[in-house]
């Protein structure tokens, strides 16, 4: 009996075994997904942006030029008062015996007069005496125009149409010369906000800059401004240069703007015009004072770490010294995590 002939048997196995395989798939290549944003054009300087108080432009205190104790005060605060209304008076008792008594001193002083220039005429008394009644004449006259005027000013009239911000004094209580009884607003005169500049901020400011306004009372509503008064000389207690915004109320004509309202403005420095890149605040992945560093993405989708100079911050956005290329892209989400040279995945 032939043993069994199983060497072609074993070498098929073997050619199959040794035989070409399907190759294996490399994996794929996974990339860092950034987002890119490109850079934008701004304004060359910052808006600059000060706390203020609204108020109308004329607001004048209304007092009685002499003291007395007050007879009427025809007007509460809030209420509308036209131009050359009576808006209160004093107890005029003392005011007209004060002219009566000037009256009366008058006649006196020129019944003087008269009596001494005919003695001069008869050389009964010396010239010197008669210019001595001829200046109490003149003395006594001034006295009676004085307190006719202050018969005149003891009564308070409106000086123009507008409302009644504060009352400070009430029927019956006796008021010294010159204490403020009423505070009158001018509607004619406009609405404004009143602020303050340090030096720095002030001389990059004209007449005439556009600003925009808020009040704190009113979030989220602004009015256009402009400047239309700015003060030349620091005030001596706080160093400061005060600044008049002109606000614009056609803008938000059903709201009413109250006098000290506070709020803020946001002023156009004289260098404003002109144009500056401005980039991401969250495209910055290491700064050194006025010096950063970003990534900007390249045609082929690497990235490049670049450093620039920063002019200022404004808002969410950093504006530069040095104005990139028109079509720059840089990497914003993602890129504190970048290095130089990486290949990413952009999200746009």
């Amino acid at each position: 009996m032939k043993p069994l002939v199983l060497v072609p048997v074993l070498s098929l196995l073997v050619l199959t075994a040794c035989g070409p395989s399907t190759p294996e798939q490399a994996p794929a290549v996974e990339y860092r997904l950034v987002k890119a944003a490109a850079v934008e054009s701004g304004p060359a300087a910052d808006l600059i942006e000060v706390p203020g108080i609204g108020a109308f432009r004329d607001e004048t205190r209304l007092s009685f030029k002499v003291g007395g104790v007050i007879e009427r005060v025809s007007v509460r605060e809030g209420e509308s008062v036209e131009k050359g209304q009576r808006l209160g008076a004093l107890n005029k008792q003392d005011v007209d015996a004060a002219v009566s008594q000037a009256s009366a001193n008058f006649d006196k002083a020129q019944r003087d007069l008269v009596r001494g220039r005919l003695l001069r005429e008869q050389e009964v008394i010396p010239k010197v005496q008669l210019d001595n009644l001829e200046t109490a004449a003149q003395a006594a006259r001034a006295q009676l125009t004085q307190a006719r005027f202050a018969s005149q000013t003891a009564e308070i009239t409106a000086p123009a149409s507008g409302l009644v911000l504060k009352r400070y004094a009430q029927v019956g209580e006796v008021v010294s010369p010159g204490q403020p009884i009423l505070l009158v607003g001018s509607k004619s005169s406009g609405f404004v906000m009143k602020a303050s500049l340090t030096d720095r901020q002030a001389v990059h400011m004209q007449l005439g800059k556009k600003a925009e306004v808020e009040f704190d009372a009113l979030p989220g509503t602004s009015w256009p401004g402009k400047v239309i008064e700015l003060s030349q000389a620091a005030d001596p207690s706080t160093g400061t240069y005060g600044v008049l915004i002109a606000v614009d109320t056609t803008a938000h004509e059903g709201i009413n703007l109250l006098s000290g309202m506070q709020g803020r403005a946001r002023i156009e420095p004289t260098n404003f015009t002109g144009t500056r890149s401005y980039v991401p605040i969250e495209a910055v992945v290491e700064g050194d004072n006025k010096s950063a560093w970003l990534f900007t993405v390249q045609a082929d989708n690497t990235v490049k770490r670049q450093s620039v100079q920063v002019a200022f911050i404004s808002g969410n956005r950093i504006a530069l010294q040095d104005t990139l290329p028109e079509g720059t892209r840089v990497a914003s989400t993602g890129a504190a995590y970048l290095q130089d040279g990486e290949t990413v995945k952009v999200q746009e």
